[in-house]
């Protein structure tokens, strides 16, 4: 018997059952696959049964809720809320876009479901001995059943009977009324209140293995096995394989897959290939890219970042679109420049709804970032550092995650890096796209990026398959061609440590005046055509760098002496410490 006296046959049992088993979203091993409800599928007869014996409550309407579609539903925990973000089961994937409408969906077909249970309300037991006792004093069931008659017209001895009936069909009418109620927008908003606290996923539930990624048909697996060919019986040497598995899994909790099929590892992609021939033919170079490319499909944080330079008509913007076409925007996300140049202060607690697109993502892009313009370098740092960060959505609550998207970047010249520690430096691959196609074989940029996705896709995603084993199999191989563009790169932003290495030598002993140092340092820029640095952030550079010591007010950096320092095209012989050629006296 329910709260309201409305009585269903062994209710309490079959509810508390049916919640554990709505509930069971919690467990994966309760959730078979299946394909998400379509508005037209049929009401299931048990669940409206069971979902007889509740209130009419916006607690209970949350039950139900669970009850018809809870296997298709979750909700992403969010500090600071009792709910978080809905998120609905789409067939292939748990789908964030689009969690909140379905939810709400759904929501809206409860009121329906709620207007059958009124089929399956019972009498309570006193109902029904009252109606026993009328039908063995003669009464007809047609009769005493009829809501259209009144009671007093049926002798005494029936008049119990007939009043059960009422009493249950008043209840029925109660029901389906409260049905009716269920399908207005405060009613439906509350019912996905009261369900949401218990369908609630921890952040860290969803996209948990690095190394699982969906496509349109299959989910691929890249599993560490032993090496078949290891010549050593005695040593365990690993690998990484590839296994391809028709279908998808609720239980694995992905939020995104790749919309493409799945047609092999070695599906062929001969446009494709084409272009990469012409537009990168440097091997080693594109075995680099490819690599890091292939590791957006991978939630594996490297701390690496990839700018990709070049003036134009060269491939790189053709490359970086449709890499990104294939991987597609469930697990690849462009940030705007704005979020990473500037000086991109943000206040305590301030919302970060840019850095939320992140969560779920393996694949970040940044288009054109503007020469001459400082990148934020904490936050290149906190996107390529493997840690978790907290980030606040737009009036909601906080939650924590760890960024795996692989940075892309790209742009015409280099940005500014101001950072002279080998924190930023070490993260920074600078891949040159240095072949430009002649005008006469230019294309219209969305043609040959539609072209190679349409017609290539499904070997462009076996390509950047086989660029992620060749990374687990052997580690991130870096070609020496961009080695030695990001060394440039490092150069043009460092000039003090280029000085350094040019007109700075150690010598046990020696010490140089701060102001002759810097003296030096202006000479070697006035003849190398370098931006000079203030006295202020050179003194403070070096001061990282070499060990210095105050004499009678005076800076000096010890154990170094000055050597090849350029002649200054207008020397000062009268500054203190100051030089009046290449090589004065005492250096």
């Amino acid at each position: 018997m329910n709260p309201e006296g409305e009585f269903v046959p062994e209710a309490d049992e079959q509810i508390a059952g049916m919640l554990d088993a709505a509930s069971g979203i919690a467990d994966p091993n309760n959730l078979p696959p299946s394909q998400r409800p379509d508005d037209d599928k049929e009401a299931d007869p048990k669940a409206i049964e069971m979902c007889a014996g509740l209130d009419a409550s916006d607690t209970d309407n949350g039950k139900r809720l669970i009850a018809h579609f809870g296997r298709d539903l979750c909700v992403m925990a969010m500090d600071g809320s009792t709910g978080g973000d809905w998120l609905s089961w789409t067939g292939t994937h748990w789908d964030m876009a689009e969690g909140a409408a379905r939810s709400q969906e759904m929501a809206k077909r409860v009121g329906d479901l709620i207007m059958l249970e009124a089929d399956y309300l019972a009498m309570t037991p006193d109902e029904a001995a009252a109606v026993k006792a009328a039908t063995e004093a003669g009464a007809p069931i047609d009769q005493i059943s009829n809501p259209h008659r009144d009671l007093a017209s049926f002798p005494e001895p029936w008049k119990p009977g007939a009043k059960a009936f009422k009493s249950l069909e008043g209840r029925k009418a109660k029901r389906r009324g409260f049905g009716v109620t269920s399908k207005n927008a405060g009613r439906v908003d509350n019912m996905l209140k009261m369900a949401a606290s218990q369908l609630r996923r921890a952040v860290g539930d969803f996209n948990l293995d690095p190394h699982l990624v969906g496509t349109k048909t299959h989910t691929l697996k890249f599993r560490k096995v032993l090496d078949p060919e290891c010549p050593d019986p005695d040593v365990d040497r690993y690998t990484y394989e590839m296994e391809a598995t028709r279908g998808h899994r609720r239980e694995d909790w992905l939020t995104a897959v790749v919309p493409v099929e799945w047609r092999g590892e070695d599906y062929p992609a001969p446009k494709w290939q084409a272009f990469l021939d012409r537009m990168m033919p440097d091997k080693d170079k594109l075995r680099t890219v490819q690599q890091m490319a292939g590791l957006g499909l991978l939630g594996v944080p490297i701390q690496k970042v990839m700018f990709h330079y070049g003036m134009g008509a060269n491939g790189k913007s053709v490359f970086l679109e449709t890499v990104a076409r294939v991987i597609g925007p469930g697990l690849m996300v462009g940030l705007p420049r704005e979020s990473i140049v500037g000086s991109g202060e943000r206040g305590a607690g301030a919302a970060s709804p840019d850095l939320v697109r992140l969560y779920g993502k393996r694949m970040v892009r940044v288009l054109e970032v503007p020469a001459d313009v400082p990148l934020q370098e904490d936050l290149i740092k906190r996107l390529t550092g493997g840690e978790a960060f907290p980030v606040r959505t737009l009036f909601k609550g906080f939650f924590e995650f760890q960024s795996v998207a692989t940075p892309h970047m790209s742009g015409n010249g280099f940005p500014t890096i101001d950072g002279t520690d080998n924190g930023i430096w070490r993260r920074m691959l600078v891949v040159h796209w240095d072949q430009t196609l002649p005008e006469e074989e230019q294309r219209d940029f969305e043609e040959m990026v539609g072209e190679l996705v349409r017609e290539d896709g499904p070997g462009i995603l076996a390509w950047l398959a086989r660029g992620a084993l060749d990374y687990l199999r052997h580690g991130l191989f870096v070609a020496d061609a961009i080695k030695a563009a990001t060394d440039k790169y490092h150069g043009e932003m460092d000039p003090i440590g280029e000085f350094l290495s040019a007109c700075v030598a150690p010598l046990s002993g020696a010490r140089v005046q701060a102001s002759t140092m810097y003296e030096a340092y202006k000479s070697w820029s006035d003849a190398n055509a370098k931006r000079v640095r203030s006295n202020t952030k050179f003194g403070r550079v070096l001061g990282q760098r070499l060990a210095k010591e105050t004499v009678s007010g005076r800076i000096f950096y010890e154990n170094v002496t000055l050597r090849d320092v350029p002649e200054r095209p207008t020397p000062n012989p009268y500054d203190q410490g100051g030089f009046a050629g290449a090589n004065p006296q005492g250096w």
